[in-house]
């Protein structure tokens, strides 16, 4: 996993961690809104039932970085709609309206912020596009349909690039299965088994893991 960025270090190496979460929240939850989600999950009492929920809280809240992370989502929404998940959702960049305990912690956190070199802040992150590769119009995938009864397909990809826009794409070929939804098993050949994806008929969109914590993102 990708370490704290620490002063002194090189730039990619704290543009990799916050691309890193960035790029999992975003393709494997399916959120469009980062700091929605979190807030969620803070509020939830930071579940970790969840294996993703569980990595995000060992490796960001542990670093003391998600609060920063949410902070600088909260502060950019305006930017981000023409992140990859933005194109063809009703993605709303208005600001939700805040509760007084949330409007105090982000602002505590914004006052101490860690130095902005460490911080999401000026990493140009807002377009998504440090994260853009699984979004890429560029792809080699197939889709199989293995059990229609059962609703089960598999996808591959040859390559990290363009592996999510080609399940989106490909999946458009498996037969209509009206208020039901296909499970597609994905593998990318460079990672291996990325997850059970399903896509949403409330927003549209592809996402692992259960559903309730793909909606509370978007």
């Amino acid at each position: 996993m990708p370490t704290a960025p620490r002063v002194g270090e090189d730039f990619m190496g704290f543009l990799g961690y916050w691309t890193a979460l960035q790029s999992f929240l975003t393709y494997s939850f399916g959120w469009t809104r980062h700091d929605r989600g979190l807030r969620w999950w803070y509020d939830a009492g930071r579940p970790t039932v969840d294996p993703r929920l569980a990595l995000i809280n060992a490796v960001w809240e542990r670093d003391g970085n998600l609060l920063p992370y949410t902070e600088w989502c909260h502060d950019r929404l305006s930017y981000f709609d023409h992140q990859a998940l933005a194109e063809g959702t009703d993605y709303d960049p208005t600001p939700d309206d805040l509760s007084g305990d949330w409007t105090r912690t982000l602002a505590e956190v914004r006052g101490d912020q860690i130095p902005r070199e460490l911080s999401p802040h000026g990493k140009h992150l807002e377009g998504g596009d440090h994260a853009a590769g699984p979004a890429s119009s560029t792809y080699r995938g197939s889709i199989a349909l293995i059990d229609r009864p059962a609703r089960r397909a598999v996808y591959t990809c040859e390559s990290v690039m363009g592996w999510y826009r080609g399940l989106v794409e490909l999946s458009a070929e498996l037969p209509e299965l009206g208020d039901s939804s296909w499970h597609v098993d994905v593998y990318v050949r460079p990672i291996g088994f990325l997850g059970t994806y399903r896509q949403s008929r409330e927003t549209g969109l592809w996402f692992a893991g259960q559903h309730r914590h793909h909606t509370v993102g978007n």
